[in-house]
């Protein structure tokens, strides 16, 4: 009896591997096995290829004055200013933008009062009293730079149309300012957008940090580099690679 299973077994061996050397039919399966299959798909092909942010690589200012990190794929665009927007890259088909601005204090102070006087009133003070800054620090605390900065910000993208919510703004032991906001855009048809992308309202998320520098014959002024990008785009994959080419930014003082 065992050595009848035992050829038995041989037997089934031996059929198995010549079917193997075969070109056999493919494998029926069952209905229900196929559709457990294609519903396992998406989670499989997550697992097997999960997200990765944009690697970034590090640019110089033509002018040598910064050092900047660039995700790939955003590409360049060339800029000569010695003030206001000094450089500019982004992914533009998915309205990544990632910039350096150079503001002087004092006309950004101008600015700021001069934009925020009441028709008919007398102007407020528009320059520093005193001394002028020798940190971010001395213009308020944190929260009011950052503040002042998203003003002067929203006033040169929008013309003032736009009002960014500051997130959240801290001083580091450098001395410079990193605070992240949140930009509400215009929607003119809330359905048809919830019907195209699933959302009714669109914001930008963004990125910056800021320094207290000199900058050639404007005196002190603060320096920028700012990270944004849709919400929806920041929290899938973007978001992790602009803070990054963001937080590289670093800024050269100029040779004596």
């Amino acid at each position: 009896m065992r050595s009848s299973r035992l050829r038995s077994a041989l037997a089934l061996v031996l059929t198995l591997h010549a079917a193997s050397a075969l070109r056999v039919p493919p494998l029926r399966l069952h209905r229900r096995a196929v559709l457990a299959g294609a519903a396992l798909a998406p989670a499989l092909a997550l697992v097997a290829a999960p997200v990765r942010p944009a690697a970034a690589k590090l640019v110089a200012d033509s002018k040598s004055r910064f050092v900047i990190g660039v995700p790939d794929g955003f590409v360049q665009s060339k800029r000569s200013a010695t003030t206001g927007t000094l450089f500019v890259a982004g992914d533009f088909p998915r309205s990544a933008v990632l910039s350096v601005t150079g503001w002087p204090v004092r006309a950004l102070l101008e600015a700021d009062a001069n934009a925020r006087n009441l028709p008919g009133l007398p102007a407020e003070p528009t320059a520093p009293v005193g001394p002028p800054p020798a940190a971010l620090q001395d213009l308020g605390s944190a929260s009011t730079v950052a503040r002042l900065l998203l003003r002067n910000r929203d006033r040169e993208t929008s013309s003032g149309a736009l009002t960014s919510e500051l997130l959240d703004a801290r001083f580091e032991s450098d001395g410079c300012l990193r605070f992240s906001f949140l930009t509400p855009l215009p929607v003119a048809d809330p359905d048809a957008l919830e019907k195209e992308r699933g959302i009714r309202e669109l914001k930008r998320r963004s990125s910056a940090v800021s320094f207290l520098v000199a900058l050639g014959s404007e005196g002190p002024a603060v320096v920028s580099a700012w990270g944004s990008a849709l919400s929806q785009d920041w929290e899938t994959d973007l978001g992790t690679s602009i803070e990054q080419a963001v937080g590289a930014f670093s800024w050269t003082p100029p040779a004596p």
